[in-house]
């Protein structure tokens, strides 16, 4: 028999881990770049390239596809955080819309190397090093 769970704990939907680029959207109209790193129908886990939207925010999330989901921030910390949906995502719709991305990508060649990500290593004067 599998344990009941206390009625005071919220039992969740298994999330899915993913890397999904997104837009965030605040309630005074302030788009944010994110990155969802969970998801279910339910919920999902995000992180956000500025400070994360702060607990009980209601917020809309832009995705792939151009579906839109709104919810409420339930946690928070730092640049990630968890929301809950207000409706059921289709998690269908998403993965079709993330195919046919990929699809697009493959087809037109135009991957991009973004220059935040790239790691730059300052040249050092040979003679200044010292040996150990």
């Amino acid at each position: 028999m599998a344990p009941i769970p206390p009625t005071d704990q919220v039992v969740r939907e298994q999330r899915q881990p993913r890397i999904i680029r997104a837009r965030l959207i605040h309630r005074d109209g302030e788009v944010q770049d994110i990155v969802i790193r969970n998801v279910s129908a339910t919920g999902l886990g995000a992180s956000a390239r500025g400070p994360a939207p702060v607990r009980g925010e209601r917020v809309l999330v832009v995705l792939p596809g151009e579906q839109e989901v709104s919810g409420i921030v339930r946690w928070f910390g730092g640049h990630t955080f968890g929301m809950q949906l207000d409706t059921p995502l289709d998690l269908e719709a998403l993965g079709r819309a993330l195919q046919r991305q990929a699809h697009v990508a493959q087809v037109s060649g135009e991957w991009k190397v973004e220059t935040r990500h790239r790691v730059y290593t300052p040249m050092s004067d040979p003679s200044r090093i010292r040996r150990v």
